[in-house]
């Protein structure tokens, strides 16, 4: 005995053409769940390993209020805030600004304010390059060089000042206190970008994928 089946298996575009629409919203919603959620916190952990090199690179002592290892909660603090505060998904466009211009003090129209002592804002001078003999003058040091009460709006640090061998060695200060007492670790280093150097090795496409393949097997991430 046989049988004989005989059926109709068209579909019609406009169903094909919604379970595409679905699929790719799905896709869409995925990629913009895995950049806010894995990529770009991976990112930021790229940018605290350059961080940390910096702290590596320059480590004077615990009494040193410009070393970045002293600001590193506030540091990675702040990096999460601009992903929070500047994460935006539309249709088309995910987009997020983390370490922008001002992250170090530049104002827009990208000048640094001289009096400016915001302690993240000190970055600049190792991520740009400290060029040159430099010494760092605490409150304390500067009293026992010109015996006068030292003035907290002078240099963009609340807690010292940036000085040069050049102007030091001028005024005199090295015959009560050696320039090699003072002299900042950063003194003659090159740039050392490290958000630049974590764009370098951050790689994107493999959270696209992830996000692409869950997409396929119907599962949200």
């Amino acid at each position: 005995m046989s049988f004989k089946l005989q059926f109709n298996a068209s579909i019609k575009k406009e169903l094909v053409t919604k379970v595409l629409q679905r699929k790719f919203k799905l896709v869409r919603e995925n990629i913009k769940n895995v950049l806010r959620n894995e990529a770009f916190p991976h990112l930021i952990t790229l940018i605290m390993k350059g961080y940390d090199s910096l702290s590596d690179r320059g480590e004077k002592g615990p009494d040193d209020p410009t070393s970045p290892s002293r600001w590193r909660p506030e540091f990675l603090a702040k990096l999460h805030k601009d992903l929070e505060d500047t994460f935006i998904a539309t249709k088309d466009i995910i987009s997020v600004k983390i370490g922008d211009r001002d992250f170090l003090g530049y104002d827009p129209s990208g000048v640094i304010n001289p009096d400016d002592t915001q302690p993240l804002h000190w970055l600049v001078f190792y991520i740009e390059g400290l060029i040159g003999d430099w010494a760092f003058i605490t409150p304390d040091d500067y009293n026992r060089l010109t015996r006068g009460n030292y003035e907290t709006k002078w240099g963009r640090f609340s807690q010292g000042f940036m000085v040069s061998k050049e102007d030091y060695q001028e005024q005199g200060w090295d015959r009560t206190i050696p320039f090699s007492q003072v002299r900042h670790p950063f003194s003659g280093f090159a740039p050392l970008d490290i958000f630049t150097e974590a764009l370098n090795e951050f790689k994107i496409r493999p959270f696209i994928q992830k996000a692409i393949d869950a997409a396929i097997r119907g599962k949200r991430v």
